[in-house]
């Protein structure tokens, strides 16, 4: 069976782009990286902790990305889950990893990808 779609699960640490403390910034940020990636945004949502952090959720014609922040460690997470061919979407979440990546100034990365409904359970 072919892949249903592919999720990303991104660690970005020791991140020191001012980005992480401007919730506005960053919302555009990383609007602007899925859309640098080729993804589209139907409905987006954003959320900002009282004292810090903030949440944003993207409802994609793709499917749906979010990212997680936590400012006070310097910590971003990101799950995206895509439909498409595995090559198209595998690049186009490469893409995003490495705008991501730069834009938020990440001394280091882990990065998993998760091919989905490869099998059915039985």
């Amino acid at each position: 069976m072919q892949t249903a779609g592919i999720s990303l699960l991104l660690d970005l640490y020791d991140c020191t782009s001012a980005a992480l403390n401007n919730a506005e910034q960053l919302d555009q940020l990383f609007m602007d990286a899925l859309q640098y990636a080729g993804f589209n945004s139907v409905e987006h949502l954003s959320h900002q902790f009282p004292i810090q952090g903030n949440t944003f959720i993207t409802i994609l014609s793709q499917s749906h990305a979010a990212l997680h922040t936590w400012p006070e460690i310097g910590f971003v997470s990101v799950d995206i889950y895509s439909c498409g061919t595995p090559a198209e979407v595998k690049n186009a979440l490469e893409v995003l990893r490495e705008r991501l990546t730069q834009d938020l100034a990440a001394r280091s990365t882990r990065v998993h990808f998760v091919e989905r409904g490869l099998e059915s359970p039985r």
